[in-house]
């Protein structure tokens, strides 16, 4: 039988049936034909060599092939008899779609999906400019068969090249591949996901977009929103519902809708399978029914996780993934682009997102991330208040999402939204209270904490069904395996924390929670959510900051090294927190007065050092450098300088510095040629000692400077020049002391740093309290005990 050119329609059908069916398989498709064909004839070849078949697929433009192949492939692939048929069949079907009588539905679908109005927006948006091509996951989180345990045992905490945004990771073989791929690939797909996840832009882009898809040519797309199958339709079938999509802007056009149902040209898209009344029970059956009656045609479905047990057959199951950064970053573009916004605000935004952890995690949802999109439009920042921020995202997931889309969830709790987070509150809480805290937990524990919340209100109740609402409707609690929950973010559970501390501000319930959690680093952003929540946080503020002093109230080694801190900048005419935060933080580096060789995270105290002369120089209260402090700093370089020199084991090299903070380096100018920086630096430090009228101080320097090591002179003649440097920096400016601190006071230090910077933060945020309270406590930030106002120290 000759070969015959094969009409490029029908290629592209076979195409993509063999893609679906056989997921491109050439071992597969033979299978299939060799079990029914071989049959009757009794051969041990192939029917279709591999070749043959590899050869016909992997063709860019239609090839030509055996009719006689053909018509198998047809069979097989396209159900059809022969190849003349489907090529009849299929030149039918585009006959239908000649002429303009679709035109009519084509403009409905496009007022029905082109946009899409979110929360407070002041009008629709184009579905393309919220649309992010995101991922999906094959295997459903909430189904994963793993133990709290492994869970636990494989948690990732947050590191600086976390893709997902999250601050919790429970690991997983998470298999993702790109939402589109599976709408293509999957002729019956149901889609989960969290409330907020993306579900109906999808479909709206899908209707919008699909159709233009090369494989997808010739389909109708016919979107439904599920919640508008109301008790007044429940007695007509979803099929009339599909068709009626077409019959109310094109009379007349039942037979050729029914036409293109019965040769699968239809796209039906239903979205929101759990915003069906529960009235309307027999949902289920008429999705059957459509599904079972034109098999051909193309089904998606989107339902919220935990919403839906009923398993339609043959739809394949997947549940939107998170975004990542990459998705992130696009989604915030199109959003400032469509809003007229230049690109240095999409910009901004993404600068502002990375500074703050917990704003971050929040990202990850497509619907919290448009709440940041829409604050950041008022404010051009999200951290000044985050309590603010957090209650809006916790609003909207609780009642605004679904009320903003006129949508009465049945079955609902019946609890007030005060009620709710007062239970969620507990929760948290309780979690974050344990020694490890907890962020897991098993199903029976959240139902019998739910049973000992809701006992006082609802005598009666089923914890099961209660936990699975929870779920469903407002995704704040999810499962992260089966019979395992956690908070869909830390950023909640921190939230619901400081809700719970506030409500229970007692006194004495205050005191002993800032006693014990202080320095405990899971607490501290709900220590800031703390402060902010307060209608007047004066008494908080306080009781931090008398902690925050206790840490070294009775560490005499602590208290010298402040006095120290005190004394130097007092001398220096730059006396300030922000000036004593400085020193101490380049200190850890150079050995100004703490040995440098102890084990410390100095980065904390870099960021706490910038952070705090930022604020002061944004409200105009920076102490200005003076001759004597810039005259310390440039000795101290030239200290650290020679110190390093002296253990290199190359003239001219000096690694230890360089391995320092970035803070120091840049604040003390420190440059990459050793015997060059030493020269500018002593002859700044000479020129300032002068204007300070150090007499005998300059001519000292200025014998020094003369007598300094050749950059190749011996590590022992550069060790006792830097001696004897330091003895000068001593004995003429109170600095060059060198104290090693034993094991216990290293960590008080650095709990001590730790919790100034976060009482620093919490009195940056949008917080209320009295003024002379505020400039009081900055002003007295790491200064000895003796030299704070008594009346800050007072219970």
């Amino acid at each position: 039988m000759a070969s015959i050119q094969v009409e490029s329609k029908v290629f592209q059908s076979l195409k993509q049936a063999y893609s679906e069916k056989f997921g491109g398989s050439p071992t597969s498709l033979i299978n299939r034909l060799n079990s029914i064909y071989y049959q009757s004839e009794d051969k041990s070849d192939n029917l279709i060599a591999d070749r043959t078949i590899r050869s016909f697929f992997n063709a860019a433009t239609p090839p030509k092939m055996q009719e006689k192949n053909l018509n198998y492939l047809c069979r097989v692939l396209l159900d059809q008899n022969s190849y003349q048929e489907a090529l009849r069949k299929i030149s039918n079907i585009d006959s239908e779609f000649e002429g303009d009588w679709l035109d009519s539905y084509w403009k409905h679908l496009e007022r029905k999906c082109n946009t899409m109005r979110i929360l407070d927006m002041n009008e629709p948006i184009p579905i393309d400019s919220i649309y992010v091509k995101f991922k999906i996951l094959k295997n459903i989180q909430g189904r994963r068969q793993q133990t709290l345990e492994y869970l636990l045992n494989n948690l990732e905490l947050e590191t600086s090249i976390n893709p997902n945004f999250r601050r919790l990771i429970f690991s997983s073989n998470e298999v993702k591949i790109p939402a589109l791929e599976a709408a293509m690939q999957n002729p019956k797909l149901m889609v989960l996901g969290k409330p907020g996840a993306g579900k109906t832009t999808f479909l709206k882009y899908l209707a919008m977009h699909l159709p233009l898809e090369k494989s997808m040519e010739k389909i109708v797309p016919v979107f439904i929103r599920m919640r508008d199958i109301s008790e007044n339709q429940a007695n007509s079938s979803l099929t009339e519902t599909v068709i009626s999509e077409f019959t109310k802007y094109i009379p007349n056009s039942e037979k050729k809708v029914r036409d293109l149902l019965e040769s699968g040209r239809i796209l039906i898209l239903l979205d929101g399978l759990d915003e069906v009344k529960v009235e309307n029970n027999n949902i289920y059956r008429q999705i059957d029914e459509l599904t079972n009656s034109f098999p051909d045609n193309r089904f998606i479905i989107t339902c919220r996780n935990a919403a839906c047990d009923y398993v339609f057959d043959n739809f394949t199951e997947v549940e939107i993934a998170d975004f990542e950064k990459e998705e992130i970053e696009v989604f915030v573009h199109h959003w400032f682009q469509a809003r007229g916004e230049e690109e240095k605000t999409s910009d901004r935004f993404l600068e502002k997102l990375a500074e703050n952890k917990a704003v971050k995690e929040l990202a990850t949802s497509p619907l919290l991330l448009t709440i940041l999109c829409l604050t950041f439009e008022d404010n051009y920042n999200f951290s000044v208040n985050r309590y603010a921020l957090y209650a809006d995202a916790v609003d909207s997931l609780l009642r605004r999402w679904d009320a903003s889309r006129r949508i009465e969830r049945q079955p609902e709790l019946h609890l007030s939204r005060q009620r709710k987070i007062n239970m969620f509150s507990e929760i948290a809480y309780h979690g974050f209270s344990q020694n490890p805290p907890k962020f897991l937990w098993q199903q029976w524990e959240l139902e019998k904490q739910i049973v000992q919340f809701m006992q006082n209100i609802i005598p009666e109740i089923d914890s099961a069904e209660v936990l699975r609402i929870i779920e469903a409707n407002y995704g704040l609690l999810i499962k992260q395996s089966k019979g395992v929950y956690s908070f869909s973010h830390l950023t909640f559970q921190e939230f619901f924390a400081a809700e719970y501390i506030v409500e229970n501000r007692k006194s004495e319930f205050l005191k002993k929670f800032v006693e014990e959690n202080l320095i405990v680093r899971q607490w501290r952003e709900v220590f800031i959510l703390i402060t902010q929540r307060l209608g007047n946080a004066d008494e908080f503020l306080k009781l931090m900051f008398r902690c925050t002093n206790d840490i070294v109230k009775q560490n005499q080694n602590l208290q010298d090294m402040l006095n120290w801190l005190h004394r130097m900048t007092t001398n220096a005419h730059i006396s300030s927190s922000s000036w004593r935060a400085y020193y101490l933080a380049i200190d850890l580096d150079v050995d100004l007065y703490i040995s440098r060789d102890i084990e410390i995270d100095r980065s904390t105290f870099a960021k706490f050092a910038t952070e705090l002369r930022k604020y002061n120089d944004a409200h105009h209260k920076l102490v200005p450098p003076q001759p004597k402090g810039l005259l310390i700093s440039r000795l101290a370089a030239i200290h650290a300088l020679a110190v390093d020199r002296s253990h290199a084991d190359i003239p001219n090299e000096y690694v230890s510095l360089k391995n320092s903070n970035e803070f120091t380096i840049k604040r003390l100018q420190i440059g990459n040629d050793v015997e060059v920086d030493i020269n500018e630096k002593l002859d700044f430090a000479i020129e300032k000692a002068q204007e300070a009228n150090l007499i005998e101080l300059t001519r000292e320097l200025i014998d020094l400077q003369s007598r300094h090591p050749s950059s190749h002179a011996a590590n022992q003649e550069w060790q006792e020049w830097a001696e004897e440097l330091r003895q000068l920096m001593l004995t003429h400016l109170d600095a060059g002391y060198k104290v090693s601190f034993a094991p216990a006071d290293v960590k008080a230090l650095e709990d001590y740093i730790y919790a100034n910077y976060l009482l620093f933060d919490c009195i940056c945020g949008e917080i209320y309290c009295s003024r002379e309270l505020h400039e009081e406590i900055l002003d007295s930030l790491l200064l000895p005990t003796d030299k704070i106002p008594p009346h800050l120290l007072s219970d």
